[in-house]
């Protein structure tokens, strides 16, 4: 059974995640053996992959691999090990402070001139993390992970606040990897990969050609050629640094490539100019749409890149069959970012919807730094009494189906997948026209209604045409159902990875 590495950053709890869990589910369909690797640090790996719940859980037939993970397992000699223990709940000489919030505690530790030497933050008993102080200032962090063992150690310029120096852990103790920080820029000066059985360290001048060294060797152990796809810029230049001839190589990127204002011809995100500038290397540049396909051919050139189109899967993601719909509800789900998902737009053009249509009802899930800003317009706007903040929610899509409709506002999409589980759910969606993935899903008057770009006139008129048009309404939500269950059920996508991983085999 071949296996298919899927390399991102981390596998979190929004539509990248949902996408990459769904290419799972699929590559078991066909035969073959998903593994998701993940480069970021996270002390709390297994604990989360083994809670993950519905939709986001990792499918049966698939697994899960963080590098850290990886590289501390065979140096691990005691697993049950907790090396610092004793030094994090040592209060000899010291008075301690006690406080409770929920399943939160903190403990604040303090020498005899009154000066705090240590904090440790606990969640349900277990240790998060500890800092430690010199006259008043952090100098120290230790992160523990769901072991219960200090997994890492951070020091920190005692001038600038800024990390110095990252120290990786065994449960019982042993460094296994040292990264060293300029404090002033953040860039990295070395990391060093330690083997204390052989009593060497081994340098690389930064994160990804020592992620790159190990890839490499998580390639030769495979028996036959896996398939690796890169779905994430720094795990796109990890995979360009290893040996080509180890694995079948797929390039795919889930975000619009362009900076503002997200166009051919504007200059290149710089997350993803730098592996871009090596793109004649990728043998399979995946687009998820034919549009981004179109303005890479334009941007690259056709000879040096020439993206296969696999959309990613859309389905009906409801947790119960009958929702129903809830009269002058006007949803949007998006993470609350003050530029890049425009909900202030929606605000404002929510001043004219609840005039015209006084029982409409605008409720906003999702949450992040703009919330409380956001807040604050709606009460200036004096439409407080109409619109909902809902926070976070577990069950977006049965939400999104009790709508009348939704709405989305970003400034830029790779795909706009909250559009399509909104469209697969019966739900229409009023969209500013963006590239990429509004004009991709929706089809303008038929499963609902695409406006100018930013122009907030034409958004709140959209609305409330569609709250005045409860028969057409629920028509365009009909229709967009059977169209996402055509076009984008993993049935219609499964054959285009299958055409994809061929092509792969065959370039690489």
């Amino acid at each position: 059974m071949r296996t298919v590495f899927i390399l991102i950053h981390a596998l979190g709890y929004a539509g990248r995640s949902a996408a990459v869990l769904d290419q799972c589910r699929m590559f078991i369909n066909m035969g073959l053996k998903p593994t998701i690797v993940t480069f970021k640090y996270e002390p709390r790996f297994d604990e989360d992959i083994s809670t993950r719940k519905g939709d986001f859980a990792l499918p049966a037939g698939a697994s899960a691999m963080n590098i850290y993970r990886e590289l501390r397992a065979p140096l691990t000699h005691d697993h049950g090990a907790d090396w610092s223990r004793e030094d994090d709940e040592s209060s000899e000489g010291l008075t301690v402070s006690r406080s409770v919030t929920g399943k939160q505690t903190r403990l604040d530790y303090f020498d005899h001139t009154g000066r705090v030497v240590k904090m440790r933050m606990l969640s349900s008993s277990k240790p998060t993390k500890t800092l430690f102080y010199r006259n008043g200032l952090v100098v120290m962090q230790r992160d523990y992970e769901d072991t219960g063992a200090c997994g890492r150690e951070r020091s920190f310029d005692i001038v600038s606040g800024k990390t110095t120096e990252e120290r990786y852990f065994t449960p019982d103790g042993l460094c296994y990897v040292t990264r060293h920080l300029d404090p002033s820029s953040g860039r990295q000066l070395g990391v060093y990969s330690h083997n204390p059985s052989a009593g060497t360290s081994r340098r690389f001048a930064h994160n990804t050609p020592w992620h790159a060294d190990w890839l490499e060797s998580l390639l030769r152990s495979e028996r036959d050629q896996p398939f690796v796809i890169a779905q994430h810029p720094t795990a796109m230049l990890k995979l360009l640094e290893t040996d080509p001839s180890l694995s079948s190589r797929l390039y795919l990127s889930h975000v619009n490539l362009f900076q503002a204002p997200f166009t051919v011809g504007s200059e290149l995100r710089a997350d993803y100019a730098q592996p871009f500038r090596r793109v004649k290397e990728m043998p399979v540049v995946l687009s998820l749409t034919e549009a981004q396909a179109a303005d890479m051919r334009t941007t690259f050139g056709a000879d040096n890149c020439d993206p296969f189109v696999v959309p990613n899967v859309i389905r009906d993601r409801r947790t119960r069959d009958s929702i129903k719909k809830v009269p002058g509800r006007v949803g949007i789900v998006c993470r609350l970012h003050p530029e890049q998902k425009r909900v202030d737009d929606l605000l404002h053009a929510w001043v004219d919807v609840v005039a015209a249509v006084p029982n409409a009802r605008l409720e906003i899930g999702g949450d992040g730094e703009a919330r409380k800003e956001l807040e604050k317009l709606t009460t200036r706007l004096g439409v407080g009494d109409s619109v909902s903040f809902l926070g976070w929610l577990d069950d977006s899509v049965d939400f999104m189906a009790s709508c009348t409709l939704t709405v989305s506002t970003g400034r830029s999409e790779g795909f706009g997948l909250s559009i399509g589980e909104s469209l697969a759910a019966g739900t229409p969606v009023v969209s500013y026209d963006i590239n990429y993935g509004p004009s991709d899903l929706i089809r303008d008057e038929v499963d609902g209604l695409l406006v100018e770009d930013g122009n907030k006139t034409q958004l709140a008129c959209a609305i409330i045409r569609l709250l005045k048009q409860d028969r057409r309404t629920a028509k365009m939500g009909r229709r967009s159902a059977e169209r996402m269950q055509a076009l984008f059920s993993m049935a219609a996508i499964e054959p285009k990875w299958k055409a994809a991983l061929e092509m792969a085999d065959a370039r690489s």
